[in-house]
């Protein structure tokens, strides 16, 4: 669901890298209030290149959460807005959140310490948005691949009972992942396969394989588009 977000804006970010098609970039925003405390969310634009609105401007568009650090510009809802409020003057020294204004900090027995506009309410909400989004993203890939069971039945009792069996894992999911994000608890109940100790006495090595030829490599083609070069005026 889109939360409507309004502040100056504080730093314009922008990323790149090279795919198979070319150079891409892509942009994102933080925003400050006018006690230049800073929304500690980054507001990603994507490959659109900001339009409309530079550093210290006030504005106003809508964004969808993403996770817990960082939400996604809306294209087409934003607006640069007059008579923006009078910002307090920036301090110095230590103690300070990005940019220089003074920091705010919400203890949080869950979250830790959370700073900038948000309160512990909203961290949950946007924690538990993200894990539902995960949880729904594993129950489709386990329903593609038969690793959950459904009945089969096609009868209006069977349609319910698979309606019960897909909502019902998607909200024990969306808990799992909740709590593993807030806690961090996988850390330290799930082994880093990574970790190898080739120092051990014990260690053997497996029996090697019959060799074979290897495979012609191809060319890696990952990564995103390269940003739009048409025209980017108007909103953004």
């Amino acid at each position: 669901m889109s939360e409507t977000k309004t502040g100056f804006v504080e730093k314009v970010f922008n990323t790149d890298g090279t795919s198979s098609r070319g150079k891409w970039y892509a942009y994102s925003f933080k925003l400050v209030d006018a006690n230049n405390v800073v929304d500690p969310m980054f507001y990603q634009l994507g490959f659109n290149k900001p339009c409309g609105f530079k550093e210290g401007d006030y504005i106003s568009f809508e964004a969808d959460p993403k996770d817990d650090k960082a939400m996604t510009v809306v294209e087409g809802s934003g607006s640069i807005l007059k008579n923006a409020p009078a910002r307090a003057a920036k301090e110095d020294g230590g103690g300070k959140s990005y940019g220089g204004g003074a920091k705010k900090v919400t203890k949080s027995d869950l979250f830790g310490d959370i700073g900038g506009f948000y309160s512990e309410d909203d961290i949950r909400r946007m924690s538990y948005s993200a894990a539902t989004g995960h949880a729904i993203d594993l129950v489709g890939m386990l329903l593609s691949s038969d690793g959950l069971v459904m009945s089969e039945a096609n009868t209006k009792a069977g349609t319910a009972k698979r309606f019960e069996s897909i909502t019902a894992a998607v909200d024990k999911l969306t808990i799992e992942f909740f709590y593993d994000s807030a806690t961090g608890r996988k850390l330290d109940t799930v082994a880093d396969a990574g970790n190898v100790d080739l120092a051990a006495p014990d260690a053997q090595l497996p029996d090697a394989p019959a060799e074979r030829e290897a495979p012609e490599a191809t060319p890696d083609e990952s990564g995103p588009p390269p940003a739009d070069d048409g025209d980017t005026s108007g909103t953004f």
